[in-house]
This record gives C-alpha cells, structure tokens and sequence, in this order.
C-alpha cells in the first residue's frame, strides 16, 4: 500500500511505502524535522493525512512528480545527423547529442590492410606488381636484396612477393638463404623458364620458404593480387 505525504514546511509531495505507516520523518526538499507524518494503514483508510511538521525522508521516498516520470514511457532516442555526416544520438530527457562508439572489431575490420613487399630490381616489373597490389595491400617496395632486408627487419611484413634474378649478380634464393627463419608468406615472381622451375629448382625454393608461383608478364596484375590474397587467407571475387 502507497501513501501520499504532503511537507507542511515546503508543501512537497512524497509517495510513502506502508513500511513507513505510523511514523514522522524528516522532509528531503528542505530539511524540516517530522516534516512528513505517515498514518498508519487504518488512517489511510479513514481519514485524510494530517499535515504537522517536517523531517529526511528515507530512501525509499519519491517525489510524486518524480514517481510519475519514472512510471510514464519514455521515447526512445532519436538519431541525428551530424554535421560531418556521422551518425549521432540525442537523448529525449537531458537533449544531450553524442555519437556511439563503434565496436574494436568493425574498427579494425575497416582500418587494418596487410602489407606486401615486393622485391623486384626492374622498374617496369616493380610499377606492374605495385599496382596490382596497391588496390588491395599497403605495398613496400625494394630493388636490392639491402633494401629487403632493411623492410624486413623494421617488421610488419605480412606477404613477400620476390623476383629471383636481380642486380648486381644478387638473387632471390640468396635473400630466402640468408633469412634465419621465415618471416611471412613468399610468393616467388620470376621471369625465368617456366619449364625449369617446376623441377628441382622449384622443390629447392619450397624447402627455402617459398609458397607459390607466378611468371612475370603484361597481364600478371590481377593473377598477381588473387594469388597474393590467397596465401593470406582473404577472400576473392571470381568475377572481379
């Protein structure tokens, strides 16, 4: 059972729980001692709540405004446009606009792209390969063993795309040779006689690390970026 009880101090309205019934409490709004007199059940019942004097009311006690705010459905948030088009809400009570954080995951689902380095000592070869990739991939370039293995040791390397014939007399199976462990996935991109390197010089470059295969030439771009997303496990549209 529920009663109503008027502050005669302040003249505030309580909602009282009959837990209280029978006793005077102090006022919440201005302090006032036995501000709040509950009548016990029978009075309830039989009479109107005399009004005396105040006193704190326990936790329990609402406001009657309150208690009415609180029972009353409350509009669900509205979402509003932004100026620079994100997508925001305001709250229906304090008018209060925020944006709602984005989850770690869809984050970092947008932001993450793997990074290819591309090992390749002719311009031409190296512009077709990075523009393959580039669509897809952060790409790093290199077009001396040095320079390989200076990307290699700064990290973040996730596919290695390697020619095996390079300046300067220096080649891809020196790289992979001199590499104390495997560092990302290698997918070998050579010139050389397709015929020769499914034989033994190809089981050589499988037991240095080297995972696929492709021959250079004008139109190897797009044969190029499906076998790269293939070693690293992302998906390719067949009609793309």
């Amino acid at each position: 059972m529920k009663f109503e009880v008027h502050c005669t101090s302040c003249d505030t309205e309580y909602v009282m729980d009959e837990a209280f019934a029978g006793t005077a409490l102090p006022c919440p709004a201005c302090g006032a001692e036995d501000g709040l007199l509950v009548p016990s059940v029978q009075q309830a019942r039989t009479a109107p709540v005399p009004r005396t004097t105040p006193a704190p009311a326990p936790p329990t006690a609402q406001p009657v405004a309150q208690a009415a705010a609180q029972a009353a459905p409350q509009p669900a948030p509205q979402k509003i446009a932004k100026p620079d088009d994100t997508e925001g809400v305001v709250c229906p009570r304090c008018k209060l606009h925020f944006v709602p954080r984005r989850s770690t995951a869809d984050a970092a689902a947008e932001t993450t792209r793997y990074t290819v380095l591309v090992v390749e000592d002719m311009d031409y070869f190296r512009e077709i390969a990075t523009e393959a990739l580039s669509a897809t991939f952060e790409v790093k370039e290199a077009a001396t063993l040095a320079e390989a293995r200076t990307h290699l040791a700064t990290g973040g390397i996730n596919l290695m795309v390697l020619d095996l014939t390079l300046g300067g007399g220096e080649t891809g199976i020196d790289l992979l040779r001199s590499l104390p462990a495997k560092p990302c996935p290698i997918l070998i991109y050579t010139d050389q006689d397709e015929s020769e390197m499914y034989s033994e010089s190809w089981e050589e470059l499988q037991r240095l690390g080297a995972d696929d295969i492709l021959m250079k030439g004008m139109n190897a771009g797009e044969l190029l970026n499906r076998k790269a997303s293939g070693l690293l496990g992302l998906p390719w549209d067949e009609d793309e």
